[in-house]
């Protein structure tokens, strides 16, 4: 018999056979895309998707794209990143969204202002390729310029909008991915640009979709205090029901089943991390080699948890442990030391193995929080973000199963190092 593929993918931003989980927040984006289309004018708000990594931000982003081309909108993607200038970035994927349809538009006067525009930017179309020029300095950008950046910004998303309309399209969605990246003066140009074109009304159908982690609301909300109003929504854990489905359904679609117990133990495993379940959901094909009609069971799934367990611990466990401070990395393993059953710590319990008070590790709290390590999850509540991780901290910290941490002076923490 022939190999049969594994439908699992756990790779980063990949879309999995069956998407579950997400259709509260997919029906609320086909919502605004219908709106905006209908109206012929731009949605009322910027729909934020807000999780840890692991949620599948990237891939709800993703649906919604494939969505709104569904509908005959342009898209423009881009993902941010500390460095780079983002009015550039955004612009230059706006130019390669509309250009296709300058063709098909009859703005000829349109398309000689976003062509200004672009080059403003040192952006130039050609034949409907995009070219970004040298890089701009941003040693002591004035506010005139950072003026004009927004200005332009947000004549593009307007006059692109149109393009698109003219053109025999039904208008421009903006979708941006890791938001919480963008340098503060370039989310102020942003949320600026994003707020005006929004309101600009009938002509410019234009719908803005983005994602980022649990700290981009108040990243976004301190650039410009009206994007309070922006609609954040948050990407959890998936429930039991839907993690069954993402692990059973892609193997049903092939002729494959798992036996009961071997999935649930998987699930159990997993703890709602889309991710998860698709990691270790390809381990368990890899281990079973399964032919049309193989049940995979238990031998199996022991296997395939020992595998994923290896390749998170020198992968991703690692990389965030290592990326946090000493100051964080003591939090961590107070919170994997007195965390219960269900993974979540009491501060009043960290605050204890530390043998410091809340506010003396509030800053390493933050700094665990914002680097998407640890979640909040209600009012003096932690959890690590990813199942797992907390036995791989334990490790880390020397406390191993049955550890406990020095409360004198507990792991990463020097006496009088401010936390």
């Amino acid at each position: 018999m022939s190999v049969i593929d594994s439908p699992y993918v756990p790779g980063f931003g990949a879309r999995p056979v069956v998407m579950v989980g997400r259709e509260a927040q997919l029906s609320r984006a086909g919502a605004s895309l219908s709106r905006s289309a209908n109206a012929g004018a731009a949605a009322p708000s910027v729909m934020v998707l807000i999780g840890t990594r692991g949620m599948g931000k990237t891939v709800t982003l993703a649906a919604i794209a494939d969505d709104a081309r569904a509908r005959g909108f342009a898209t423009a993607e881009v993902v941010f990143d500390s460095v780079s200038d983002t009015v550039r970035l955004v612009a230059a994927r706006v130019a390669g969204a509309v250009a296709p349809y300058e063709r098909e538009g009859r703005l000829v006067e349109g398309w000689r202002r976003i062509r200004a525009r672009l080059e403003s930017l040192s952006i130039e179309v050609s034949a409907g390729i995009v070219r970004v020029g040298r890089e701009r300095s941003e040693g002591g950008r004035a506010g005139r310029e950072t003026a004009q950046d927004r200005d332009v910004l947000t004549a593009l998303l307007v006059e692109g909008a149109q393009a698109v309309l003219a053109g025999g399209g039904t208008g421009l969605v903006l979708l941006v991915d890791e938001l919480q990246e963008a340098q503060h003066d370039h989310l102020v140009v942003l949320a600026n640009a994003l707020q005006t074109a929004l309101s600009t009304g009938a002509g410019a159908p234009l719908a803005v979709f983005a994602a980022g982690l649990p700290s981009t609301p108040e990243r976004v909300t301190a650039a410009a205090s009206f994007t309070e109003r922006f609609d954040f929504r948050v990407l959890g854990r998936l429930s039991n029901d839907a993690a069954q489905r993402a692990l059973l359904e892609p193997a049903l679609q092939v002729g494959v089943s798992w036996d009961p117990s071997a999935a649930d133990r998987v699930v159990e495993a997993a703890g709602g991390s889309p991710y998860l379940i698709q990691k270790i959901g390809d381990e368990a094909w890899l281990a079973a080699s399964p032919d049309r009609g193989a049940v995979i069971g238990g031998a199996v799934v022991d296997v395939a948890l020992a595998e994923a367990s290896a390749s998170l611990a020198v992968g991703m466990f690692r990389g965030r442990w290592t990326k946090a401070t000493p100051a964080e990395q003591a939090v961590m393993a107070a919170v994997a030391h007195v965390q219960g059953p269900d993974g979540v710590a009491l501060s009043r319990d960290i605050s204890e193995a530390l043998g410091r008070t809340t506010p003396q590790w509030s800053v390493a709290r933050k700094g665990v929080i914002d680097k998407g390590l640890v979640e909040a999850v209600g009012t003096g509540r932690l959890r690590f973000t990813m199942p797992g991780f907390a036995a791989f901290v334990r490790d880390m910290a020397g406390l191993g199963t049955g550890g406990t941490l020095d409360r004198r002076r507990p792991p990463g923490i020097t006496q009088g190092t401010d936390a």
